[in-house]
């Protein structure tokens, strides 16, 4: 049996499984859910990360695959998901286009000094001889250089960027003209003009950008986080670009969300602030299942998914 615990229970989605001869029992999602879970005894079911995954494995001895309609894992219960062999898929990639359109966003809004104008505009403030900086031979350090991350080189390459990337392990990756490793991360940071975070949260990654990396960054560069807010320690970040060790940063997600209305990001003029929407796609729910089915008939042939994910590694 297939359960998936949705937060609706739209036509568009369901017709989806009925397409392929597939048979889904519908949940709505709540706090209630675990009850229904332990009396359905399901083989698979599509959830959400932040469901209650870890009560679904205990209740659920027939359970064996876990699809998550979403990228982040962080709050899966690895080692129950080991122990019972449970595998699992999520929809990493589903929003590299958005989320690399963001990062563009950000650098080109920068480079073209955009908020500056748009406050001037406020003033009735003609700044006479306004840059506009180019981006060619600009350095674009993206740490975590996944699905995402290639994404971004891609667009990035286009304004003639030169992009590094960051994996865990040394491979080719399109478009980025240098990849390293965490351990080659200082060294990166000294050279690049505007850096990336699109890494998964792990106990290795958890507030890897602290005041020693922003130290080491040039201090005209920019940061920007598009991952999860706990890769960076605020306070560090905080007061580091008060002392102006780097340029401006941009951050799309917190350690708190939503930001608390008195955090001093908000009133931090090179802070920019924006509501966790980098990945926020439309109709995220219809294309999330489409990938469902190719990893379910992957798992039904004992194969490997093409979204499988490496509970050891925890991404």
């Amino acid at each position: 049996m297939i359960v998936g615990i949705f937060s609706s229970t739209e036509e568009s989605v369901i017709s989806k499984f009925r397409e392929r001869g597939l048979e889904v029992k519908t949940i709505i999602r709540s706090n209630d859910n675990c009850e229904e879970i332990k009396r359905l005894n399901p083989d698979v079911i599509i959830c959400r990360n932040r469901d209650n995954i870890e009560q679904f494995v205990h209740d659920s001895p027939n359970l064996k695959f876990i699809f998550i309609v979403e990228v982040g894992l962080e709050k899966l219960p690895f080692n129950e998901l080991i122990k019972h062999n449970i595998r699992i898929a999520n929809t990493s990639g589903i929003s590299a286009d958005i989320m690399s359109n963001y990062v563009m966003a950000c650098v080109l809004e920068h480079a073209a000094h955009l908020e500056e104008d748009f406050s001037n505009k406020q003033k009735h403030h003609w700044k006479r001889y306004q840059n506009t900086d180019s981006l060619l031979e600009k350095t674009l350090l993206i740490v975590g250089a996944g699905r995402t991350g290639q994404a971004i080189a891609r667009k990035a390459k286009a304004f003639g960027m030169k992009t590094i990337g960051v994996v865990s392990h040394k491979r080719h990756i399109d478009f980025v003209d240098e990849v390293g490793t965490l351990e080659d991360l200082n060294n990166y940071l000294a050279v690049s003009n505007y850096i990336v975070c699109a890494l998964p949260l792990t106990s290795v990654t958890l507030h890897l950008f602290n005041k020693d990396r922003f130290c080491r960054m040039r201090r005209d560069s920019v940061f920007i986080n598009i991952s999860r807010g706990a890769l960076v320690k605020e306070g560090d970040l905080l007061d580091s670009v008060n002392k102006g060790l780097f340029a401006k940063a941009y951050l799309d997600v917190f350690e708190t969300e939503p930001l608390p209305e008195n955090h001093a990001f908000w009133t931090n003029p090179n802070i920019i602030v924006t509501p966790h929407q980098s990945g926020r796609l439309e109709k995220h729910l219809e294309k999330a299942v489409e990938l469902f089915f190719p990893n379910y008939a992957a798992f039904q042939n004992g194969a490997k998914m093409p979204n499988e994910v490496n509970l050891e590694q925890g991404y």
